[in-house]
């Protein structure tokens, strides 16, 4: 177990899954985290909720990482909450195969 009282990590995408694992681990070493996620509000409030369990301090913030400015105004809640970033566990990530079918020109999606 590491000590990471006081540090500061942004985790992207990380209501769920690996990203939900990340932030719990930091939160339990002492870590303040800022959970990301840009679609499952629930899931994210959730995660938050098991990382003040942990005793860990939490900042929830809806982004799409894929946007730059909201990925700038990620980094300034964090900033602006406490002063300090010191890591990034970029997580996030999409299913490129469900984006590339509903962007093919198949089915209702097709142009004419």
């Amino acid at each position: 177990m590491s000590d990471l009282s006081g540090q500061v990590y942004i985790v992207t995408g990380s209501a769920t899954g690996v990203g939900a694992a990340c932030v719990r681990r930091l939160a339990r070493d002492g870590a303040r985290v800022v959970i990301n996620y840009s679609r499952s509000e629930a899931e994210a409030r959730a995660t938050e909720a098991e990382c003040r369990a942990l005793g860990g301090e939490t900042l929830l913030v809806k982004a799409d990482v894929g946007d730059d400015a909201a990925c700038r105004d990620l980094a300034q809640r964090a900033l602006s909450t406490w002063g300090r970033v010191d890591g990034l566990v970029h997580n996030a990530a999409t299913n490129v195969a469900s984006a590339a079918r509903r962007t093919s020109g198949r089915g209702k999606h097709q142009t004419r």
